[in-house]
């Protein structure tokens, strides 16, 4: 059961007992407003004149437009409310909304600097394989460059190398060669005995016999002869003038 509170309260003049759930302060507040609300009333000019239910009736009157105004601000302000709460709501939504897309270009922006720092991961490595192949690319092309040079530098050699071969075959070419009469007069030397005349005429035979093999030599096809044949055949030719000069 609810507790009734009671208290004194002064309305046009007179002291009245109020009793009720509210506390002493809403009573005295309430008092107060119908004795502000008799005392505006009572201040109009004409308004003490007029009989006691008039007068009644009017603060009634002027109770009853306060609370209807008072309802009506309370409507507007309830439809307010309602309002900004509907403006609240519909900016709460917006707010997760942008709330959701600034996480999504965060979480973007995140994976974007993850790409640019492999990316530039990538870079810094493609700098130093370049790095690497110029300076291979810089070795090979010295590499080359003494290739080259030792290359030539063989060239060089071999063709000096020809050149001596040619004119080592070139001077055995040009040694004389024994020149066979063709009726040798042979000089009178002491006869010494039949056998040493017959030895004497085997070695001219044989003689003949070498000098008249390279006689053949123009029935053969002319062929081109390279550097080595020729040094080959010089030395053979030389290898035979000393060993026809020593039998001499």
């Amino acid at each position: 059961m609810e507790t009734k509170n009671y208290t004194q309260v002064l309305i046009d003049g007179k002291i009245y007992t109020l009793g009720g759930s509210e506390d002493e302060a809403y009573l005295q507040r309430t008092a107060s407003y119908v004795n502000e609300k008799n005392m505006q009333l009572r201040g109009i000019p004409g308004f003490s004149k007029q009989s006691a239910d008039y007068q009644q009736v009017m603060i009634q009157l002027n109770i009853a437009d306060d609370y209807f105004k008072a309802l009506d601000h309370s409507e507007q302000m309830e439809e307010e409310r309602n309002r900004m709460e509907k403006e609240s709501y519909s900016l709460k939504h917006e707010l997760v909304s942008t709330q959701m897309k600034l996480e999504a270009v965060l979480k973007d922006l995140e994976e974007r600097q993850v790409q640019l720092e492999e990316t530039a991961s990538h870079l810094a490595k493609l700098e130093r394989e370049n790095r690497n192949l110029t300076r291979q690319n810089e070795r090979l092309s010295q590499e080359r460059a003494e290739a080259v040079t030792e290359a030539e530098q063989m060239k060089a050699l071999m063709l000096h190398q020809e050149n001596e071969l040619r004119a080592v075959g070139e001077a055995a070419a040009s040694e004389e060669e024994p020149v066979v009469e063709e009726n040798p007069v042979l000089e009178e030397e002491p006869e010494v005995g039949k056998e040493t005349g017959e030895e004497e005429a085997a070695e001219v035979s044989n003689e003949e016999a070498e000098v008249s093999e390279p006689a053949a030599a123009p029935e053969e096809e002319v062929r081109p002869v390279s550097d080595e044949e020729l040094a080959r055949r010089a030395l053979q030719a030389a290898r035979k003038a000393g060993f026809h000069r020593g039998r001499r």
